[in-house]
């Protein structure tokens, strides 16, 4: 028969097995609290991002609601009349080259921000809207009818770019405004 080793000899061994499990239960801490604040900062980052996309496409449409107010044309009468676009003075490198099937392309003025930013504690918060004649266009491209040659039809675009909790937007959105000649 085996003797039991006495109870002194075992409790060494317990604290070594106890030690280790404290440092390992420690490292799954450490780790889950290293998983959970990467979680925060994907969520914020992508809170930003559709914050700021949410934003440009807001201005966009607010700018077109404001545009069916005759008083407040002004802007697309500035951008028809507006200096006309060249590829060494083009802001949008998105436009250079296009100047042959565009050959009216006018340069981007500056529209006032109808919307406001929403509130952040980040100061590199920014939105900037431009409006742009692109050209006439023939009028009967746009469907049925008879008296197209009524009328004029004057293409836009407008452009909403807007930086938010270090995400970026810039949406545009293409206008075409009918006028009798």
């Amino acid at each position: 028969m085996q003797s039991l080793r006495p109870l002194q000899r075992q409790a060494g061994a317990t604290l070594i097995v106890a030690l280790v499990f404290l440092v390992v239960l420690t490292a799954a801490g450490i780790t889950a609290v290293r998983f959970a604040t990467n979680d925060e900062r994907m969520a914020s980052s992508n809170q930003f991002r559709n914050t700021a996309y949410q934003q440009s496409q807001t201005e966009i449409r607010s700018q077109l609601l404001s545009l069916n107010v005759v008083a407040n044309r002004q802007p697309l009468m500035s951008a028809t009349n507006g200096t006309a676009a060249t590829s060494t003075n083009e802001d949008d490198p998105n436009w250079v080259n296009s100047l042959s099937r565009f050959p009216s392309l006018r340069r981007p003025i500056s529209l006032t921000s109808i919307v406001p930013l929403p509130t952040s504690s980040n100061s590199d918060n920014s939105q900037t809207n431009t409006i742009r004649s692109v050209g006439q266009l023939d009028c009967a491209s746009f469907g049925k009818g008879y008296s197209f040659g009524n009328y004029t039809c004057q293409q836009y675009e407008i452009k909403a770019t807007t930086r938010f909790g270090g995400a970026f937007s810039d949406q545009a959105q293409g206008l075409v405004f009918f006028n009798l000649k």
